[in-house]
């Protein structure tokens, strides 16, 4: 089953421009993981957010994908631009 991720994740204020660029940089790798159906990112520079909207064919896709980001040392330079704890939210994939 398909799933969809939607993370939001929320800037320093001096960051805000920085995980923009790591976004535009390293997004492209993530659309072409296996398993990655559609990778999309909106940005608010109002509130210094972003909205990563994923969808993969399985769950065990992803969380492979999150393993690499994890071993490759993505996630944790990540973490060092957010002002707070990223939110996942994850759904069941309706295709139609």
């Amino acid at each position: 089953m398909s799933i969809v991720i939607n993370l939001h994740l929320k800037a320093k204020e001096d960051q805000y421009q920085a995980l923009h660029q790591t976004l535009i940089a390293i997004l492209p790798d993530t659309a072409a993981r296996d398993g990655a159906a559609l990778i999309s990112c909106c940005a608010n520079p109002e509130d210094n957010s972003f909205l990563i909207h994923e969808v993969w064919d399985r769950k065990e896709s992803q969380e492979a994908y999150m393993g690499w980001r994890q071993e490759r040392g993505d996630i944790d330079t990540l973490m060092g631009m957010l002002r707070e704890p990223p939110v996942f939210e994850e759904r069941e994939h309706m295709p139609f």
